[in-house]
């Protein structure tokens, strides 16, 4: 049922798939079409200071058209809401992608990566920098094609790419040192810093440079030394190492890694793209409109050209090229032919041009400038080395993990930073000399395997995050699921709901961790270090904080009548290695066998 009086006769709301704070993400049904998008929903009076955040992103993906970047379909704008109508991509963030093989091969790596560099090249040919590159910032569709979100902090000077911006922003673990240090920087050359720990990431599935500690993480930045794990080859180790350069100038261009060695492998070609910012005439997809709307196709096409996103109109012809593009039959709905035949038979006008234009027209908005880099921090000395962490409506992600699996990016709070940094002058990275893994402190060292040694072997399965269907309405019964809903799922090999609910409880009180329990669901989460909460100001203190939510169920086997006890993971919000370290900690610790000790009743605060 559709709830928002903008979306009805265009879109049918189902479920929520991703929330922020001030906005959520819900999956939705496309009436003419009957095609799956996910609708970001963000109220204006929650955005405050970053609604000109939200209206940059806007007007970047109306002119952004590739393969690798999610599509922007629709935007409506109501008085007090926008509806951001885009691409649906059901096969989750790449961050969970890595937690589930816990590091990638070379091969599916190399696989990736191309996609990226494919879509970054492209941004760059625009004049755009993107400036938050990271997994959890990169969705994969149900084929695995990757699709690059959240272009909130992305900046397109009004001189070109080569033109010095001075807004620094962006995640801290992914930060360039020019960044860090507050200097002048190119977009290009912190996007390939952050691409070059993307990688890093990839392979090895930790972080190159980590530390629960700002100065500390700040230091190991500065200085470009890291841990190579012994299982890298010396051809990914030289291409980290051309990207992770402390000096910018040193850095390979995104020219140069089009065309790498390891790029291309040995039997591919540099990576290449088509420069465009016009969706293509397809004379298919326009006779398909033509018959149900009633109108000339050339007539749509000429309306088509001159669209600024905010009709459904060119939300239907997208949609549709998409699917020749996919290789399937271009059709629209039958609930929307039979809609469409009676307004055309003379009750209303068709809903196509009933909804051409959002409530509020875009042509009495002033756009804003992607020239300007949109400085949220005084341009002082003293706040040089400040940092903006991103403030982007609606990831939750999937924002990694704050899992939500559209581009639902989760806001962090925003403080200055106060700190000083000692810059080291070496760039040299650390030989692991036992060929296993780094030593970096605070890192997730790997990712979720092997976490619930006598809890059984863990799969997780990482699909779309949604809430599961079939859920009991007994608090005092574990929710049932099938195999459709599932998201990061630990199977055990207990068959008593209630002493693994009890195993987990025991496990966050060990971890000294908060937690909220409401029937077989666990809130748990965790607080920022002593040092970051001495200095309240500083842009970093909700670092390595987050949030998140641990169910104990029953799933249905396909194999036999039984039902499966498992646990259920979900990040709510904060960051998302910081996650995962956390969940395979206490998965570890609920797997001991741990003594009884008194435990909290349903719907009660936890005492951890």
């Amino acid at each position: 049922m559709v709830r928002y009086a903008a979306l009805k006769g265009l879109y049918d709301l189902e479920k929520t798939i991703g929330s922020g704070g001030f906005a959520k993400v819900k999956l939705a049904t496309h009436v003419f079409t009957g095609e799956k998008v996910a609708i970001k929903i963000m109220d204006k009076t929650a955005l405050g200071d970053d609604l000109p955040r939200v209206k940059l992103e806007v007007e970047a993906l109306k002119t952004l058209l590739h393969q690798h970047i999610c599509r922007l379909y629709q935007v409506i704008e109501t008085e007090s809401h926008y509806f951001m109508v885009i691409e649906y991509c059901s096969g989750g963030e790449l961050f969970d992608h890595i937690v589930e093989k816990n590091r990638l091969s070379e091969t599916e790596s190399r696989n990736f990566f191309r996609q990226i560099v494919s879509a970054v090249a492209y941004l760059h040919s625009l004049g755009y920098a993107h400036r938050d590159l990271k997994p959890e910032n990169v969705l994969l569709d149900k084929e695995e094609n990757l699709k690059l979100i959240d272009f909130g902090l992305c900046a397109k000077p009004k001189n070109g790419i080569e033109t010095h911006l001075q807004t620094s922003c962006g995640s801290p673990t992914y930060a360039a040192p020019e960044l860090i240090l507050g200097r002048k920087y190119l977009g290009s050359e912190v996007d390939i810093w952050s691409m070059g720990v993307l990688l890093y990431a990839l392979l090895c599935g930790f972080l190159p440079f980590d530390d629960n500690s700002i100065e500390s993480l700040y230091r190991k930045i500065l200085s470009g030394k890291y841990d190579e794990p012994g299982w890298l080859s010396n051809s990914s180790k030289k291409l980290i190492r051309a990207m992770l350069q402390i000096d910018p100038k040193k850095r390979i261009t995104i020219q140069q890694l089009c065309k790498h060695p390891w790029i291309t492998g040995e039997f591919l070609n540099p990576v290449s793209f088509i420069h465009k910012t016009n969706f293509e005439k397809d004379d298919d997809v326009l006779r398909t409109m033509s018959a149900v709307c009633g109108e000339h196709a050339l007539d749509i096409w000429k309306k088509l050209v001159k669209s600024d996103r905010t009709d459904y109109k060119t939300a239907t012809y997208l949609l549709l090229l998409d699917r020749k593009l996919r290789g399937l039959s271009l059709r629209i709905s039958t609930s929307a032919k039979s809609h469409f035949k009676s307004e055309i038979e003379g009750e209303v006008n068709n809903v196509i041009s009933k909804h051409n234009y959002s409530p509020i027209s875009k042509n009495t908005r002033k756009s804003p400038e992607l020239g300007a880099t949109y400085n949220v921090l005084p341009n002082t000395p003293e706040t040089a080395k400040n940092f903006l962490e991103p403030h982007l409506p609606g990831r939750k992600r999937p924002r990694s993990k704050e899992t939500d699996d559209v581009c639902s990016p989760v806001p962090v709070k925003r403080a200055t930073e106060k700190d000083r940094v000692v810059c080291m002058s070496t760039n040299t990275p650390v030989s692991d000399t036992k060929g296993t893994q780094s030593s970096t402190p605070g890192s997730a060292r790997k990712v979720i395997m092997g976490i619930e040694r006598s809890l059984n072997r863990v799969r997780c399965v990482l699909t779309p995050k949604r809430r599961m269907k079939n859920e009991n309405i007994d608090p005092e019964q574990p929710n049932i699921v099938s195999g459709k809903g599932l998201c990061n799922v630990s199977s055990t090999s207990s068959d008593d709901p209630k002493y693994v609910l009890s195993q987990l409880r025991r496990a966050l009180r060990r971890k000294g961790i908060m937690c909220h329990q409401k029937g077989f669901i666990l809130q748990g989460e965790t607080e920022d270090s002593p040092e970051d909460d001495k200095d309240t100001t500083r842009p970093f203190s909700s670092k390595n904080a987050c949030s998140f939510e641990l169910e104990v169920c029953l799933l249905e086997s396909v194999s036999n009548d039984k039902l499966l006890v498992v646990i259920r993971r979900k990040r709510l919000k904060g960051n998302a290695w910081v996650y995962k370290r956390v969940c395979e900690e206490v998965l570890a610790l609920a797997a001991e066998d741990l003594s009884t000790e008194p435990e909290c009743s349903t719907e009660s605060k936890c005492p951890i």
